[in-house]
């Protein structure tokens, strides 16, 4: 079933903002995009004349006519003019068991650049009212100002960017992303839940034609949350799919123009599809990653280098595989030890750092980066649940390799931004030794971020194995990582052999 969105906005009779630009930015994303009217405009590039809202028993009738075909799992809400339609909008049962992705349009552009200063009270009063059934805000600065004033939150005008948007949290969302971009503002944008904060930036475009981009970027929010995608990788694919719209504008006239979505290759989201060679080979990936960041800092960090091709990568959890493994000629492997601690932990480590050099293998310690850095050994390798407790500017000073896993497009976009020296994807396919809540993605969604990933390592890990083996290195990777094939196999190293014949 090809997955639908419901926009409820008005209409823009120039088709620059609005439920137009919803439906065009949903076509990127192969995402049905339905409509219900809130309002016509009477507006174009250069004009604001009026808002003219629809009536709320005829507004009512369209979301009836809708709940009777209700194939949507997202509802995506831009202008809302006056409380009656806010209200009708709330009670009505189209709005159960609903992600609902809320664009607070308080002020058009038109408004804006026609220098139309006044508050619109009653729209703020109409999202004030819907605010509780939100699931998505994507405020610009100034909406996010104004709605915490009429909320009654306490707000300063000295408020960072940041505090502004944990504050929005306090209106009941789930989740906020404060737009950048804006004004004198760099395009650099705040997510913030309860759980997770970050910052998204791309470069800064210096063309104007901006009408409609809030209407865009939460109607991609709201596409990729149908595509079943956490609410971060939905801002972070949005944001890929915002930079290349800057990148492709086109004209009307010397004051008018918008993003060229229709000219966008379809935007690959990861769902499993047939594996074949053939597929892979047809995907296209004209889109870039954005950087991601917790700490200003992680935009500045460098890490050394591999030494060598990386190939197969065998992970092991005992000092003594390595006596059995590196001298068949493996040139890189990974210690993740999960039950050991203290002396027994040590030992193990060093021990492993002292085989390693004897085969000038590049040894990877999962997690214990103290550890490694005491100890000597060639890298670390950490999840992105380790990235904010450790000190990745001390682990760089030191000369220590870093491989960083990802599994998701906020986690690639974050260790990228990071720069380590290889970044691990997976699961690729469905993995005992681990549990993981991602989905597999097979060789197709590796192809993904091969692509995506051009001038980093990349290491593929998650239920590789016989014929698989070959599937993923015929993606392009750099090492694939096996952890059960091999040593869980009555010959493990007749199984590490074949595999490295197999990679060649």
């Amino acid at each position: 079933m090809k997955p639908a969105v419901l926009s409820i906005s008005a209409h823009d009779p120039l088709a620059m903002s609005g439920i137009a630009m919803d439906q065009r930015a949903l076509s990127v994303l192969n995402v049905h995009c339905a409509s219900c009217i809130t309002a016509t405009t009477s507006q174009n590039q250069r004009d604001f004349f009026a808002i003219n809202a629809v009536d709320a028993n005829a507004f009512k009738s369209q979301l009836d006519a809708l709940a009777k075909q209700d194939v949507f799992s997202v509802i995506k809400i831009g202008m809302v003019p006056n409380l009656d339609i806010a209200k009708t909008l709330a009670a009505h049962p189209i709005m159960q068991n609903k992600t609902v992705v809320l664009d607070p349009v308080i002020a058009t552009s038109s408004e804006e650049a026609n220098n139309v200063n006044v508050i619109h009270t009653e729209r703020l009063s109409a999202l004030l009212y819907l605010l509780p059934l939100v699931n998505v805000l994507t405020p610009n600065l100034n909406e996010a100002k104004l709605l915490l004033k009429g909320s009654g939150i306490p707000y300063t005008p000295e408020m960072s960017h940041a505090d502004l948007a944990l504050a929005l949290l306090d209106c009941g969302v789930e989740h906020v992303l404060l737009k950048g971009g804006h004004g004198n503002t760099p395009a650099r944008d705040i997510y913030a839940s309860k759980t997770q904060y970050f910052h998204l930036e791309h470069i800064t475009y210096d063309h104007t034609f901006n009408r409609g981009t809030g209407c865009a970027m939460a109607s991609l929010i709201a596409g990729a949350c149908a595509l079943q995608h956490t609410v971060a990788d939905a801002v972070v694919m949005a944001k890929m799919v915002m930079q290349a719209g800057w990148q492709n504008p086109y004209q009307l006239d010397k004051q008018t123009g918008g993003f060229n979505f229709e000219q966008l290759s379809p935007f690959e989201t990861l769902n499993v599809r047939e594996e074949s060679q053939e597929t892979r080979n047809s995907i296209q990936v004209p889109y870039e990653l954005p950087n991601v960041f917790v700490k200003e800092a992680e935009t500045e960090l460098s890490f050394l280098p591999c030494k060598h091709d990386l190939g197969l990568y065998p992970i092991v959890d005992r000092a003594q595989w390595l006596n059995r493994l590196l001298p068949l000629g493996v040139k890189i492997i990974q210690l993740r030890i999960k039950d050991l601690n203290g002396d027994d932990l040590k030992n193990e480590i060093q021990q492993a750092v002292h085989i390693a050099k004897q085969f000038n293998c590049q040894l990877f310690i999962n997690d214990y980066w103290q550890l490694a850095i005491e100890y000597g050994a060639y890298g670390v390798h950490l999840g992105q649940e380790d990235i904010d407790d450790a000190d990745l500017e001390h682990i760089a000073k030191s000369g220590l390799r870093l491989g960083l896993s990802s599994h998701c497009f906020y986690e690639v976009a974050r260790a990228k931004t990071i720069k380590p020296s290889y970044i691990a994807f997976g699961p690729v396919y469905a993995t005992q030794t681990k549990d993981m809540p991602w989905i597999p993605q097979g060789a197709n969604g590796l192809t993904i971020w091969r692509k995506l990933l051009k001038d980093f390592p990349m290491v593929a890990i998650g239920g590789i194995h016989d014929e698989r083996f070959s599937q993923v290195k015929a993606t392009g990777v750099d090492s694939i990582a096996m952890v059960s094939a091999i040593t869980a196999q009555d010959d493990p190293e007749g199984a590490c052999l074949g595999y490295m014949e197999e990679w060649g």
